[in-house]
């Protein structure tokens, strides 16, 4: 296996994609801080009851039952 030196002479001629792929990762993390922040109170809401009832049923009761191939 051939390992790449994480330096500048590496990435030459790569910074139109690095820079692209820069933006790309701060534009996914302020779209996800602002998902957080909208909803934050609806995740802080309780399961409703029905939901509950629901993934009881579907949910092995055997917790092991699930682990086995």
């Amino acid at each position: 296996m051939k390992l790449i030196p994480s330096n500048h002479a590496a990435s030459f001629g790569q910074t139109h994609a690095t820079a692209t792929s820069l933006a790309d990762a701060l534009l996914l993390a302020k779209l996800g801080h602002d998902l957080r922040a909208l909803y934050t109170d609806v995740v802080d809401e309780p399961v409703p009851e029905e939901l509950n009832r629901l993934i009881n049923r579907l949910a092995p009761a055997d917790p092991e039952a699930g682990q086995r191939g």
